[in-house]
């Protein structure tokens, strides 16, 4: 083998080191890449569950809101009719 020759496979062998550890790079940049975008997603579902159950909680307060409303206006009806028979009397 001459010089020429070991040079060109020394050259080669890097190349195909360099071209190897390209890809492992380019590998263990998309694997952060995609963590973080699964990671920024696991929190957008946490929020949107977190929000729905907000949601769900006001829903539920406002029902008994609403029935407690109705309760009072029933009374306050009452008491207008007994407030009108007193004033007729």
């Amino acid at each position: 083998m001459t010089t020429g020759e070991i040079v060109a496979a020394v050259s080669a062998a890097v190349a195909a080191l360099a071209l190897v550890l390209g890809l492992l790079r380019d590998r263990r940049g998309e694997v952060m890449t995609s963590q973080a975008v699964r990671d920024k997603l696991d929190y957008i579902s946490d929020t949107a569950r977190d929000t729905r159950e907000d949601v769900r909680a006001l829903g539920r307060k406002l029902d008994d809101h609403a029935a407690r409303i109705t309760k009072i206006e029933t009374r306050l009806e009452d008491h207008d009719r007994r407030i009108g028979r007193l004033e007729d009397q």
